[in-house]
């Protein structure tokens, strides 16, 4: 008897532990994030629908899943349309709200969980982005079993209220073809200031291709690369279960953490004098600026937390890369500051400029 493609028979015990409790791996793998795309039978994709199919749809997901649940009050319903512009770019900022979802907004809805005691933990559910439902969780650090667990704790919940479009040949039925089968979507942010620096980052690029896997700028698809920041997924569901995908994800992670630390530790050795430069460059900017933009300040951090790894430099405080660059975005800035409107840039940079200041330099005071 043929098993079902994505119907899940999971062997949590079978998958291999994260090493999130590793230091270095914190360092250099910043996030973990799981999704799966689900569509509800008997509604068109959304590629072809029209607007009053996909009103249906969220109003059915949004219904089905806040209704009788036990757990209600710690999930909160938001319209995409009505949320303001810099809460939009705030959940873009924290990697909950695709930019997808921001073209054509009507009829586009997000659930978040708001319970968590971690402010960097985030799940939520994405109403009419490619697929009728995309279910996510980001968790810090190398993780990504965890994030597994909390997407289909959610995915189990609305599969007893809603039909998914399942075919048993295939799996589940979803709008992009590589995501037919599980529907599930591993990613990981990591930092590689050493690989980028020691040129190892196209090679690693090319033997991830290879096992198939992308590798991406920070912000998903079509995103820039800035401050040795990239995004690796995988690219393929159909075909593998879920245990398959996940071990493979938790594999390559490690192998990027490893080829992290072998990268820091021959910089030690060697200790380029373009690299001391570039590290002594950011210093200085991020002493004296008075105004830093969100990608200038990426890319300065990238460098002095490099030179704080290498000890090429000691007057600056140790520093968690991922927490700081979490807090100095352009609607995160706005949202905790104070600041009247995103639009005065000048503004935020120079609010951007001084919160590092404080934050990593010895001595300074503001």
């Amino acid at each position: 008897m043929k098993k079902d493609i994505g119907k899940s028979g999971l062997h949590i015990g079978k998958i291999r532990g994260s090493i999130s409790s590793l230091a270095a791996a914190g360092q250099v793998i910043l996030t973990s994030r799981a999704r799966i795309a689900r569509n509800i039978s008997g509604f068109r994709f959304n590629s072809i629908n029209t607007k009053e199919e996909k009103r249906n749809i969220m109003d059915t997901v949004r219904d089905s899943f806040m209704r009788d649940l036990k757990e209600r009050q710690y999930y909160v319903f938001y319209n995409i349309a009505r949320l303001k512009k810099t809460q939009r770019r705030y959940l873009i900022e924290k990697h909950m709200l695709s930019p997808e979802m921001l073209v054509k907004m009507n009829y586009k809805g997000i659930i978040i969980k708001c319970n968590s005691s971690d402010a960097e933990n985030s799940v939520s559910i994405l109403i009419n982005e490619e697929d009728h439902l995309r279910i996510q969780s980001v968790l810090p650090g190398l993780d990504i079993l965890s994030a597994y667990k909390e997407v289909m704790k959610i995915e189990r919940m609305l599969e007893k209220k809603v039909n998914f479009a399942y075919e048993k040949d295939f799996g589940y039925l979803t709008c992009c073809p590589t995501d037919i089968g599980t529907g599930l979507r591993l990613s990981i942010i990591a930092h590689m200031p050493g690989t980028v620096v020691t040129g190892r980052i196209e090679e690693l690029a090319k033997n991830l291709a290879k096992t198939g896997y992308t590798i991406r700028g920070f912000f998903g698809e079509n995103s820039d690369v800035v401050g040795n920041l990239f995004q690796v997924s995988n690219q393929v569901s159909l075909g593998k279960n879920e245990e398959d995908i996940i071990n493979e994800m938790t594999a390559i992670s490690e192998n990027i953490v490893d080829e992290e630390i072998k990268a820091v530790e021959s910089l030690k050795e060697s200790r380029p004098i373009g690299v001391e430069d570039s590290v002594l460059r950011s210093y200085g900017m991020l002493r004296y600026a008075k105004m830093l933009t969100y990608g200038e300040a990426l890319e300065l951090l990238s460098m002095l937390k490099l030179g704080l790894d290498i000890r090429m430099i000691n007057n600056v405080k140790q520093f968690d890369f991922h927490k700081l660059i979490s807090c100095i975005g352009e609607s995160s800035i706005v949202m905790k500051h104070g600041v009247k409107t995103e639009d005065n840039e000048d503004e935020i940079d120079m609010l951007r400029a001084g919160i590092i200041r404080k934050k990593i330099l010895k001595g300074t005071e503001l």
